[in-house]
């Protein structure tokens, strides 16, 4: 098939862009005005017949509000054939992870780490308005829209394993996050809400900065393993409750003769090694600080290497509330969007001025606007306030 036909419109597949368990992304050209699209194929099956609803069933939601400068994928329109579902969708560029294999994997500048999570923080602050959770944040489902016009402006897609709040009292044992980026209370079967979204993209930032991921488990039991080995085992109250915990977890005495939860062992290869596929092991959180790794720029003088450690350490303190275990005391998207790292309060000296205009225009850049004149971008410091307006919230002049 190489042409696709909906009511209106005529699609004509270019390329096959990516294919998945339930279908297929085409890329096409709209022959009404020769513009570039996305268009999602769906097979229909027992199991993707439901994903398809509940796509549609989010996208309609999403569709009653105004979007544009959201940081969320625009869609154009849904049909069916026989067979086959289609949902378009515009064109982006690459994935986050596509850009990061193109570049070996190379750790991220932290002022591009800001411009990335600045606008995911847009979209899950949208998300959170109209009482939706992701489900799936990850690196792939995080698209470049144009690296060239607007470096690092992104958006977010794919709304297949999304769910309404009040619908997820109604899961039993979900499915859902990819495991790099899946929240302990998915883990561990606690209930859980659209937090379990912000721990994913704690995990995005630190993937961003180290280039590689923070907690990649091969198993459910690894990925526990290695969010203990480096934020500690979580508090005896969650898995006293937690479904799963057994999973994980085993009772003991301790010294004091009282019951206390601790991880089971390991399992051990023919050699009694332990399999690791961590590239960084910490001990914890604040150890990201030490890496140092993006001090390679040759063009930053001494002022912006020190401006740039400091930036590192509040974007650690904001990973870090993103990571909370306990998933009420995890910050949300609109609290985070006032974080010091993303106002960039913390850099407001005659000593940082060149690195803080620098991730101002980077960070303005990628912004989608809505008119000439577009976002004012407003600091909490007065200085910043003068010249652009306020950061923490985005608003819509």
């Amino acid at each position: 098939m190489s042409v696709i036909y909906s009511q209106t419109e005529v699609y004509h597949i270019l390329d096959v862009l990516g294919n998945g368990t339930f279908g297929k992304v085409v890329k096409c050209r709209r022959q009404s005005d020769g513009e570039l699209v996305a268009v999602k194929i769906m097979s229909y099956d027992a199991i993707g017949s439901q994903l398809i609803k509940n796509e549609l069933k989010l996208i309609a939601t999403m569709l009653r509000s105004n979007l544009k400068t959201s940081h969320i994928v625009h869609f154009f329109e849904a049909f069916c054939d026989p067979s086959q579902h289609y949902l378009v969708f515009e064109m982006l560029e690459k994935n986050l992870y596509e850009l990061q294999k193109e570049n070996g994997f190379r750790p991220l500048p932290v002022r591009n780490i800001r411009t990335v999570t600045c606008q995911m923080l847009t979209a899950l602050a949208k998300l959170r308005e109209l009482a939706i959770i992701h489900a799936d944040l990850k690196p792939e489902n995080i698209m470049i829209v144009n690296q060239q016009r607007f470096p690092f402006r992104v958006k977010l897609i794919d709304f297949g394993s999304s769910s309404i709040f009040s619908e997820v009292r109604f899961v039993k044992e979900p499915y859902i996050q990819s495991r790099f980026y899946r929240a302990p209370e998915i883990l561990l079967g606690l209930p859980f809400c659209e937090k379990v979204d912000m721990w994913s993209l704690g995990c995005v930032m630190a993937e961003l900065y180290l280039g590689w991921p923070l907690y990649p488990g091969e198993s459910e039991f690894e990925q526990v393993r290695y969010i203990c080995e480096t934020q500690g085992l979580p508090h005896s109250h969650l898995l006293n409750i937690a479904t799963k915990t057994n999973l994980f977890f085993q009772l003991t005495i301790d010294q004091h003769g009282t019951p206390a939860w601790e991880l089971r062992p390991s399992m051990q290869g023919p050699n009694g090694e332990i399999a690791e596929h961590r590239k960084y092991i910490f001990s914890s959180l604040d150890q990201l600080c030490n890496l140092n790794i993006t001090k390679d720029n040759k063009t930053f003088c001494s002022e912006d290497e020190a401006a740039e450690i400091t930036d590192c350490h509040y974007m650690v303190e904001l990973i870090k509330r993103m990571l909370a275990f306990i998933s009420h005391q995890r910050i949300n998207p609109d609290a985070a969007l006032r974080h010091s790292f993303i106002t960039l309060t913390h850099l407001d000296s005659p000593d940082t001025q060149s690195y803080y205009d620098l991730s101002l225009r980077e960070l303005q850049k990628a912004l989608i606007q809505t008119s000439s004149t577009g976002h004012r971008v407003k600091n909490c410091n007065p200085k910043a306030e003068q010249e652009t307006g306020n950061l923490g919230r985005l608003k819509e002049e």
